[in-house]
C-alpha cells in the first residue's frame, strides 16, 4: 500500500517537472522563430521528446488508454530521434556545400 503511494507521488512530480520543462522548452522554440536556428531545431526536438516522455509517464499510470501497449510514447521517441538526426545530417550538409568549415576540426598551428 505504501508503496503504491510512493509511486504515485513520485510519478506525480515527474509529471510536474515533465510539464514545467516543457513550458520552457515550448517558449523557447516560440521565441527563436527562424526555423534554421540551431536553438529553435534543438528546442523543438526536446520539446517532442518531452510529450513522448508524458505520453509514456500518462500510460504508465493508466491516466490515459490510448494504446494498450503504451506504443504512442515509442513513436514520439523515434520521431524525435529522426528529427534529430536529420537536422544533424542537414546542417552537415549545408556547412560542407558552402565550404564553412566545422569548428571541430583541428586547426594546426
Amino acid at each position: 500500500m505504501t508503496e503504491d503511494v510512493i509511486f504515485s507521488s513520485f510519478g506525480s512530480l515527474t509529471l510536474v517537472l515533465l510539464v514545467i520543462s516543457f513550458g520552457i522548452f515550448a517558449w523557447l522554440t516560440a521565441k527563436s522563430r527562424k526555423i534554421k536556428t540551431f536553438q529553435f531545431q534543438i528546442s523543438l526536438f526536446i520539446v517532442i521528446w518531452i510529450i513522448g516522455e508524458i505520453i509514456d509517464l500518462l500510460g504508465e499510470e493508466e491516466a490515459i488508454h490510448l494504446f494498450s501497449t503504451g506504443e504512442i510514447g515509442m513513436y514520439a521517441h523515434v520521431l524525435a530521434m529522426t528529427m534529430f538526426s536529420a537536422m544533424l545530417w542537414i546542417r552537415f550538409y549545408l556547412s560542407e556545400k558552402s565550404g564553412k568549415e566545422m569548428a571541430d576540426t583541428l586547426q594546426e598551428s
